[in-house]
């Protein structure tokens, strides 16, 4: 009886965390290989706009997306994000916290944690990111992640206590991303570009070190341009065996504090013939020196989630 117990233990807790591990891929615009991480530093902002990379610059959990952007603040800014990426399951949440600040002229900090949950299973990440202009139009950046993940262990609904361990796993992660201003261009606008790479170091968040742990580089390329309170960027990347597509838009509306934005992401595996596409939206409203950010997302492949709700307060100071 022990030894099933035992044996019962285990497979409620392989499947406790394959379940969870596909809860988290639902909530994915990319690729379920980083089940566990990929909402990390998620905020309404750029969630709102297809996560375009470039023109999330500005807000406080940006560097998440684009370590160089550290380099464009001017004042400091502190950011609260909540996110439920499956509205159907209101127990799993990801909030964070994060803190820039400028370093003289040209250089910048980001600091944040973000932690992300459901019952019983578990990640959190602590980041902190580095950018400096090397020219005026040219800018580096890197965010280093310290990421951890757990699972309690399965319960002994007879006896009491637990027939199994709890499972963790600590693992290092690095971002890295540049930025070039291009200028004015053909009289449409301000264009600046940029590329990034994420997970860089491909990281290993399996608890037992397989290569199947490992999460995949993401590159990607981005070209934004800006005309008065108007954003618009197109991305590319390719993560895993996905090719993905993101594209953006940022609006003010004239005579108020109000942003709208519209985006959407289009993910394919060419070789196996899937695709999926998530559509964004939010708003963005201003307060003097607080704003407050909120986006719905739908993907629309996985229609009975209900969707991902975010909301975010930012203060600069």
């Amino acid at each position: 009886m022990g030894k099933k117990l035992h044996e019962k233990g285990h497979k409620g807790k392989l499947n406790f965390v394959l379940a969870f591990a596909a809860v988290m891929a639902v909530s994915l615009s990319q690729t379920a290989h980083s089940a566990f991480f990929d909402t990390a530093g998620k905020s309404a902002r750029p969630m709102g706009m297809g996560e375009v990379f470039l023109a999330s610059a500005g807000d406080a959990s940006s560097y998440w997306y684009n370590p160089a952007g550290l380099a464009k603040f001017e004042k400091k800014q502190v950011g609260l994000s909540y996110g439920i990426p499956i509205a159907i399951v209101s127990d799993l949440n990801i909030s964070q916290v994060n803190f820039v600040t400028p370093l003289g002229k040209g250089s910048g900090l980001g600091f944040g944690i973000s932690y992300g949950g459901i019952d019983v299973a578990s990640d959190m990440v602590i980041s902190g990111g580095y950018a400096k202009s090397i020219t005026d139009k040219f800018a580096l950046g890197g965010n280093v992640k310290i990421m951890r993940w757990s699972v309690d262990g399965q319960k002994d609904v007879y006896n009491g206590g637990k027939v199994d361990d709890d499972i963790s796993k600590i693992s290092f992660s690095l971002d890295l991303s540049a930025t070039y201003a291009l200028g004015e261009l053909f009289g449409l606008g301000t264009f600046s570009t940029g590329v990034y790479i994420k997970d860089a170091i491909m990281p290993n968040i399996s608890e037992s070190g397989d290569d199947g742990g490992k999460l995949p580089v993401e590159p990607g390329i981005g070209l934004m341009m800006q005309r008065e309170t108007l954003l618009v960027e197109i991305d590319a990347s390719h993560a895993g065996d996905n090719t993905l597509f993101k594209a953006g838009a940022e609006a003010g509306i004239p005579g108020s504090n109000l942003k709208v934005r519209a985006g959407a992401i289009y993910g394919s595996d060419f070789e196996d013939d899937t695709e999926k596409l998530d559509i964004d939206l939010g708003f963005g409203y201003g307060f003097g020196s607080m704003i407050f950010n909120y986006s719905y997302n739908i993907p629309l492949e996985f229609k009975s989630t209900d969707g991902r709700h975010y909301i975010s307060f930012g203060y600069s100071f």
